[in-house]
C-alpha cells in the first residue's frame, strides 16, 4: 500500500490521495498537545438530556455538534461541561477560541486567526506555519487528520467563519456554540442541538444551589418565574441574593417584578455577565429592518404573535414579513414555536420595549389592533349572526382581515387568539386607542360568555366600560354596561348586574334606539328573574316585546316571545309558557337562530316537566341539548342535563336521574360553576334521602 508523505513547508491546498503521514522531526508537531479548554461550571442543571445528545455526536466518526440558542440560554456552558467530562477520550488535546462572533467591543474573529490559533496550539512553529491562508487551512486538516483532538469553536456569527476550522480526523470531534443557526453547518451533517429555558423546577434547582443554603419556597418559585427560566438570568439573580445575604428572597422577587426593572436589576456591571448587554449583542448584529420588527414585536399584546398579525403589525407585503422574522428566528432572538406563531422570551420583549424610538409604535400598534378587532368582527357574526351590533371604521391599510367562513373556523381563530385578544383590550387602552379596546371586549364576548371564559369576560368588559367613559361614549358605555351586567348574573352578583343594566337601559332609552332598548330591557329581565322579581321581569320583557314589534325585528320579537314563556314557567303557567315558546321558536327557525331555538326548547321543555309530560318534556331538552352541543355551550348543556335528571326522578328512574346529574355536575365543574354544588347536593338527596328533593337549578 502506498501512501503519500508531507515534508517540508506546505504552501496551498495538499490534495490527499490516501494517507499523509506528517513527520513530527520536521512538522514537530508533537511538541504541542493542547489543553486549552476554559474553566467551566462544576454542576450543570436540567440539560441532561442535552449532554447525552453531545455524547451520541462521539459515535460518529469526525462528528460536530452545533449548541444553539438564544442569548444567555447557557450553550457555552454546556459546551464547556461537556468537552472538560469527555476530554479523557482525545489524547492529542482539547482546541478552543472565542470567535467573537456576538461581542460588543471586538469585531468577529476572523478564520485565518482562528486556525493560526490552533496550529501554535498543536505545536506547529510560527516559521513552519505557511503565509496563504488556504496553505494554513490545508495544514491544519493534515495535523488533524491523524490525531484524535476535540475542537470546541464558541460563538460562532456565521458558516463561513466555522466552516474551515473543523477537524479532519475521524477519531476528532468538534462542538460549535452560535446565538445563529448556522443552517449550512447542518446542511453538511452537523447535528443541531437546541437549548430552551429551564423548566420551574430546574431553574429553583440552579438558583438554590448558587445560594448553597435553605431558601423560602414561595420566594425561590417566585424568583424563577420572573427570570423566565432563562440561565444568565438566574445566575445573575442568585448572585444578587447571595451579595445581600441579610435582605429576604422576597425583597429581590419584589424588584424583579417591578414594571421596566427587571433588566435594571439583573445589570452586574460586567458587560459579559450583563442581561442587558448580551442582548444587545445579538440586537446590533441585526439588519435595520430586523431590528425595527424587534422593537416593534415588543409592543404587541399576548405571549405570541400570529404571522398575520406581524404583516399587520409591519404593514408591509407577507414576502417581506417573512424574509424579517427568519432573520429573526435564524438569530434565536425570536421563536416559531407553532408553525406560524412566534413569541419572544419575557427579558427580550422587555429589552425590545426599551429600544422602542418615541412613538414609532403607533401606527404599526393601531394596524395590529385592527387587524384582532375586524377578525374577531368577523368571526363574531359568524357566532352569532343575530345580534345586534354596529360595525367597527374601516381598518388602517396594511390590516391584514380574516374572513372565518364558517362556525368551525371562527370558535379556532377565537381560541387560538384568545389570550392575545384578552390582553389587546388592556393594551388598547394602556396605548389610548379607547375605541378599539371597547370594540374588542364587545366582538370577544359571545365567544368568551358561550364557551364559559366568565374571568375574562369580567376583566376585558371593566376595561371597556372605563374605555368608553374616557372617551364619552355613552352608546359603547350603554353596550359594556349591558355586557358586564350579563358576566355578573353568571357570576351570581346580581346586585352590580341590576345597576349596570339599568344603566344600560337608561342609556339605550336616551339614544333613541329601540332595538338596543329591547335588547338590554331582556337582559334586565333575566335579572329580575334570577333574584326572584317575577313582576318586575314581566313589566320589562312586555315592553321589550312591544319596542321589538315597534321596529319589526323578527329576531328581537322572538327573543321577548321566548323570554316570556321562561317567565311564564317560573310563575307557574305552563300551558301560557308553552303558547309563547312556540310562537318563538316558529318565529327563531325563520330566522336561523339555533341559540335561541335551544333557549326556547330548553323553556318549553320545563314547562312541560311542570305538567307532568316528561315525555314532550325529553324531547325538547334533546332538542337543546343538541343544539348546545353543536354550539360548543357547555354550560346550557349541563342544565339540559339537570333538567333532564329531574325528568327521570318524577318518573322514578332513579338511576337514569343519577346519570344524568354525574354528568350535569361534570360539565359544571369543568367550566368551575358553583352550580357543581347544586347538582352534587340533588346527588346527595336522591341517594341518600330520597323523597326530599325538588329544586332546580338557576336558569
Amino acid at each position: 500500500m502506498s501512501s503519500n508523505e508531507l515534508r517540508g513547508t506546505v504552501h496551498g491546498s495538499a490534495v490527499q490521495a490516501q494517507v499523509v503521514n506528517i513527520h513530527p522531526q520536521e512538522a514537530r508537531v508533537g511538541v504541542g498537545m493542547p489543553r486549552q479548554l476554559p474553566r467551566c461550571a462544576t454542576a450543570l442543571v436540567g440539560r441532561d438530556v442535552e449532554l447525552a445528545e453531545l455524547n451520541e455526536v462521539l459515535d460518529v466518526p469526525g462528528g460536530t455538534a452545533l449548541v444553539c440558542g438564544t442569548a444567555g440560554i447557557g450553550k457555552t456552558t454546556l459546551s464547556l461541561y461537556w468537552a472538560h467530562s469527555v476530554a479523557d477520550r482525545f489524547p492529542d488535546g482539547q482546541l478552543h477560541v472565542n470567535l467573537r462572533g456576538f461581542d460588543p467591543v471586538h469585531p468577529p474573529m476572523t478564520s485565518g486567526e482562528a486556525v493560526r490559533g490552533f496550529l501554535h496550539g498543536l505545536g506547529v512553529p510560527p516559521e513552519r506555519i505557511p503565509d496563504s491562508y488556504d496553505a494554513q487551512v490545508g495544514l491544519y486538516r493534515s495535523v488533524t487528520a491523524v490525531k484524535q483532538v476535540l475542537v470546541v469553536l464558541d460563538n460562532a456569527r456565521d458558516v463561513d467563519q466555522v466552516r474551515d476550522l473543523l477537524p479532519a480526523g475521524s477519531r476528532c470531534a468538534a462542538v460549535v456554540t452560535s446565538r445563529a443557526e448556522l443552517t449550512g453547518l447542518i446542511v453538511l451533517g452537523v447535528r443541531r442541538i437546541g437549548l430552551s429555558h429551564l423548566g420551574s423546577r430546574d431553574a429553583k434547582s440552579l438558583i438554590a444551589g448558587r445560594l448553597g443554603g435553605p431558601a423560602d419556597a414561595s420566594a425561590l418559585s417566585g424568583l424563577a418565574a420572573q427570570c423566565g427560566g432563562l440561565p444568565l438570568a438566574l445566575a445573575v439573580a442568585a448572585g444578587r441574593a447571595a451579595e445581600r445575604t441579610s435582605f429576604p428572597l422576597s425583597a429581590l422577587v419584589a424588584e424583579l417584578r417591578t414594571e421596566r426593572r427587571r433588566l435594571d436589576v439583573l445589570d452586574t456591571g460586567d458587560p459579559g455577565t450583563t442581561v442587558r448587554s448580551v442582548f444587545s449583542w445579538s440586537y446590533q448584529a441585526l439588519s435595520p429592518s430586523a431590528q425595527q420588527m424587534f422593537r416593534l414585536l415588543g409592543a404587541t399584546p399576548g405571549a405570541d404573535i400570529g404571522f398575520p398579525a406581524v404583516v399587520s403589525l409591519m404593514g408591509e407585503a407577507p414576502g417581506w414579513t417573512r424574509g424579517v422574522l427568519g432573520e429573526l428566528t435564524r438569530a434565536n432572538l425570536l421563536e416559531e414555536h407553532l408553525p406560524g406563531r412566534y413569541r419572544l422570551h419575557d427579558l427580550l420583549s422587555e429589552y425590545a420595549r426599551e429600544c422602542l424610538v418615541v412613538d414609532e409604535q403607533q401606527l404599526p400598534v393601531e394596524r395590529l389592533l385592527d387587524h384582532y378587532l375586524h377578525t374577531t368582527a368577523a368571526a363574531d357574526r359568524v357566532l352569532s349572526p343575530h345580534r345586534l351590533r354596529r360595525d367597527p371604521l374601516p381598518p388602517r391599510p396594511g390590516a391584514v382581515v380574516r374572513e372565518p367562513q364558517d362556525y368551525e373556523s371562527a370558535v379556532r381563530w377565537c381560541v387560538s387568539e384568545q389570550h392575545v385578544l384578552v390582553g389587546a383590550v388592556a393594551h388598547a387602552a394602556r396605548f389610548g386607542f379607547h375605541r378599539h379596546a371597547w370594540q374588542l371586549a364587545w366582538v370577544t364576548s359571545t365567544y368568551l360568555r358561550r364557551f364559559s371564559h366568565h374571568q375574562d369576560c369580567e376583566a376585558t368588559q371593566r376595561v371597556a366600560l372605563a374605555s368608553a367613559r374616557a372617551i364619552g361614549d355613552q352608546y359603547a358605555e350603554a353596550e359594556i354596561s349591558l355586557l358586564l351586567g350579563q358576566t355578573l348574573v353568571d357570576a351570581w352578583r346580581f346586585t352590580e348586574a341590576q345597576s349596570l343594566h339599568d344603566r344600560a337601559v337608561h342609556l339605550f332609552n336616551a339614544s333613541g334606539d329601540a332595538a338596543a332598548e329591547a335588547g338590554s330591557l331582556m337582559a334586565r329581565c333575566a335579572t329580575h328573574r334570577v333574584r326572584g322579581r317575577h313582576t318586575a321581569a314581566e313589566s320589562d320583557i312586555r315592553r321589550a316585546l312591544a319596542l321589538a314589534e315597534a321596529v319589526g325585528d323578527t329576531n328581537l320579537r322572538a327573543g321577548a316571545l321566548s323570554r316570556i314563556s321562561w317567565n311564564a314557567v317560573r310563575l307557574g303557567n305552563a300551558a301560557e309558557s308553552i303558547v309563547y315558546g312556540a310562537v318563538a321558536l316558529e318565529l327563531f327557525r325563520q330566522v336561523g337562530n339555533q341559540e335561541g331555538i335551544a333557549l326556547t326548547r330548553r323553556a318549553v321543555g320545563t314547562a312541560w316537566h311542570s305538567l307532568r309530560r316528561y315525555d314532550q318534556a325529553f324531547a325538547h331538552y334533546a332538542a337543546s341539548l343538541e343544539l348546545d352541543v353543536a354550539l360548543g355551550d357547555g354550560y346550557y348543556a349541563a342544565q339540559v342535563f339537570f333538567q333532564i335528571g329531574l325528568s327521570h326522578l318524577a318518573l322514578g328512574r332513579k338511576r337514569e336521574a343519577i346519570e344524568a346529574w354525574c354528568q350535569a355536575t361534570a360539565v359544571f365543574e369543568y367550566l368551575g360553576r358553583p352550580e357543581a354544588g347544586q347538582v352534587r347536593e340533588a346527588l346527595v338527596k336522591t341517594v341518600i334521602m330520597p323523597g326530599r328533593f325538588g329544586r332546580e337549578v338557576r336558569s
